[in-house]
């Protein structure tokens, strides 16, 4: 079981390895691995992630220093899921983030 967050002003927050487990969260319900530095996280169904400021960093001594974090939603596709990608130099790469969604 992954530790809870303590962020009393996120809505949800996620700290998340570079292999798609979580460490620790906050109303996050689901981080799923799709592909190479690629992740969804779904939040609690009362956040609507079209609307949200959301934001994410590459966890502290992540392997690279050069790592590369971007965020995305898709309401088409589902208004509580966060896409992630992640990479380094440029490319595609697994790595460990946080995510908070404010």
């Amino acid at each position: 079981m992954p530790s809870t967050i303590i962020a009393p002003y996120a809505r949800s927050a996620v700290i998340v390895d570079e292999a798609g487990n979580v460490l620790a969260a906050k109303n996050v319900t689901a981080v799923k691995k799709l592909g190479t530095g690629h992740y969804n996280v779904t939040v609690g169904n009362d956040i609507d992630t079209t609307i949200a400021a959301i934001q994410a960093t590459i966890v502290r001594g992540a392997p690279s220093w050069y790592a590369t974090v971007h965020i995305g939603t898709d309401p088409s596709n589902n208004n509580h899921i966060v896409d992630v990608w992640t990479g380094a130099n440029g490319a595609a790469s697994d790595q460990p983030f946080h995510l908070a969604v404010l």
